[in-house]
């Protein structure tokens, strides 16, 4: 790694730089003894997975408030551009479901549900957010998972929920509740596409390709 980053992106672009390299640009300046890129290098190795960033309380970080303002804001707009999907976007195989829902959720330490409306030809209407539970998980109304699908006169819904410990196996909650929200979008006219559970960036399963749809 070089000891200039900041010149490395200039002349070669961001993606041509290491983590920590990238990660050293915004702590800016170093210690006496300790320059930025050691501090980078360090910290990384600490997190273990530079996204766990994202995650990590500001006072785990270990740097000043200038710099711990600079990497949270910028964790922040990287996080703000990977949602930017726009409503049209196809969601017709489960691996582009997950490419929508997987930044929304897998950087969460608490269960999040989410509803995705969909038109008659599987793209994106909208994204709701129809539970926020804690690390135990979170109570879901099947009721009121089809609240927006009917006012918005839906065709289709896809659910999607991560689980905080990582682990994307659906549990049985997870299957009840899919199994029930079947039911319900057959009885109302609006069937539920998938379901997918999400653990990490890498890790997640849909309900539909296990055959439980």
């Amino acid at each position: 790694m070089s000891a200039r980053p900041r010149e490395r992106l200039l002349d070669g672009g961001a993606a041509s730089l290491a983590d920590a390299e990238l990660l050293a640009i915004l702590i800016g300046s170093g210690r006496p003894g300790r320059d930025a890129l050691a501090m980078a290098v360090a910290l990384v190795a600490e997190l273990q997975d530079v996204r766990a960033l994202a995650r990590a309380d500001a006072s785990r970080l270990g740097l000043g408030p200038a710099a711990t303002a600079r990497i949270l804001a910028a964790c922040e707009l990287g996080r703000r551009a990977a949602l930017a999907a726009e409503p049209g976007e196809a969601v017709d195989t489960p691996s582009r479901a997950a490419r929508l829902v997987v930044p929304r959720l897998a950087h969460l330490d608490r269960e999040v549900v989410l509803v995705l409306l969909l038109n008659r030809k599987q793209r994106l209407m909208s994204v709701h957010t129809a539970y926020q539970g804690n690390v135990a998980g979170a109570s879901v109304r099947i009721a009121e998972l089809f609240t927006e699908a009917v006012r918005r006169n839906a065709a289709g819904v896809l659910l999607a929920h991560n689980h905080p410990s990582g682990d994307p196996e659906p549990s049985g909650d997870d299957i009840r509740t899919t199994r029930d929200a079947l039911a319900a979008g057959r009885l109302l006219g609006i069937p539920l596409v998938d379901h997918v559970v999400v653990g990490t960036a890498e890790r997640w399963v849909s309900l539909k390709e296990r055959g439980l749809l």
